[in-house]
């Protein structure tokens, strides 16, 4: 009987406990204060810290439509493009440690195709197909691009990455040549004070080819009149080097001018390529250079949202003494543009651009009318 009592006995006690247990109020932690956004202004405005961590963070970009236009053409040609960029910096013992990404998104027509290209075109002429098009063309629909434009790491005055060439420069107009394209880089700038930089970069532009990369070296100085720089480049693949100098100058409040001349030994990749610009008229798949050219504009701020450029840059020798030979003699290139900017609000812009082109060979000239209106919106 006492083995049975003192069963029953715990048994209750076990009971009571856990009901006490059960009637225990819940105790419901407090949630954590939220962390709200902080603004970073160490680096300039839209930056704000990503929550938890010491890194700036600033997202910006751009949505472009452009209508461009060309005597050539059988019609109007659409272009959209869209970039975001992501720029992420903190501070370390060795200076700023940066990191910047661009997406860039490209859109235009894919084309059409003309009546005899249709699969259904017979000597007798177009077969009728139901819910087919039988007219004087077929369109082709709009074809897309996204990819990366830039991945740039940085440490203090140490940059690595996707870029465009530290070579990549010209003047403000939408008719000038400066040369040069996207490259993988790392390159070191040094600031010596009162505006005055230099940098060195080794550029790589071809893939699997060698190891021996391009060498690009720029000098310049940036004050309140205006600025002047000097690049240098050696493109190891070709053989062949280029030299460029480009001067801005603030002439009055409202007033400025530009002026860029260049030099290459022959045909490389830092080729000024004269075809490559809206008012050349002739489609460039390949860079063709020239030996020297020299180029000037001058711009004036009307108001505050209105300002317009013109200008010229004159290309000698074109493809140097590899297009001579085929054309018996030497060819030359002008192209001349004029610009006209104008803010709707702020953030948005709109550019007008009428550009003319000059192909002087030794068997005739040849000229051509162009240009575009562009309507972008920053962010």
């Amino acid at each position: 009987m006492k083995l049975k009592s003192l069963l029953i006995g715990s048994a209750a006690l076990a009971a009571a406990a856990t009901g006490a247990k059960a009637a225990d109020p819940i105790v419901v932690p407090e949630p954590e204060p939220m962390e709200y956004v902080r603004v970073c202004d160490v680096y300039g405005a839209g930056f704000f810290y990503i929550p938890g961590t010491e890194t700036c963070l600033r997202i910006s970009g751009m949505v472009r439509y452009q209508i461009n236009w060309d005597e050539n053409d059988d019609g109007w040609k659409k272009f959209a493009r869209a970039e975001v960029n992501f720029d992420a910096r903190s501070e370390t013992e060795y200076g700023t440690l940066g990191a910047f990404i661009k997406l860039r998104g490209d859109s235009n027509h894919t084309g059409y195709a003309p009546d005899s290209d249709f699969p259904w075109e017979t000597e007798a002429g177009p077969l009728p197909a139901a819910g087919v098009n039988d007219g004087d063309a077929l369109s082709l629909g709009v074809g897309s691009s996204i990819g990366l434009q830039q991945a740039i790491i940085s440490l203090g005055g140490l940059s690595m990455g996707l870029s465009d060439t530290l070579y990549d420069a010209g003047l403000s107009g939408e008719f000038d040549s400066g040369g040069g394209d996207r490259v993988h880089f790392i390159s070191y700038t040094f600031a010596a004070g009162n505006g005055v930089t230099a940098t060195l970069a080794l550029e790589e532009a071809d893939t699997n080819y060698d190891y021996t990369p391009n060498v690009v070296g720029k000098v310049g100085i940036a004050q309140g009149w205006g600025s002047a720089d000097l690049w240098a480049a050696y493109d190891a693949t070709a053989e062949e080097f280029a030299l460029k100098a480009i001067v801005k100058a603030n002439l009055t409040d409202r007033l400025w001018a530009e002026a860029i001349a260049t030099y290459e030994s022959g045909i490389n990749f830092y080729s000024t390529d004269p075809f490559n610009v809206t008012g050349s008229g002739i489609p460039s798949t390949i860079r063709f250079g020239s030996e020297w050219s020299i180029g000037g504009l001058i711009g004036y701020k009307f108001t505050p949202k209105l300002k317009a450029s013109i200008g010229a840059q004159y290309y000698d020798n074109v493809g140097n003494d590899f297009v001579s030979a085929f054309a018996g003699g030497d060819v030359n290139f002008l192209s001349a543009g004029l610009t006209v900017d104008y803010e709707i609000v702020e953030n948005f812009n709109t550019k007008l651009a009428v550009n003319y082109g000059k192909l002087d060979t030794p068997v005739g000239n040849e000229d051509n009318w162009s240009g575009f209106i562009r309507f972008q919106r920053d962010f």
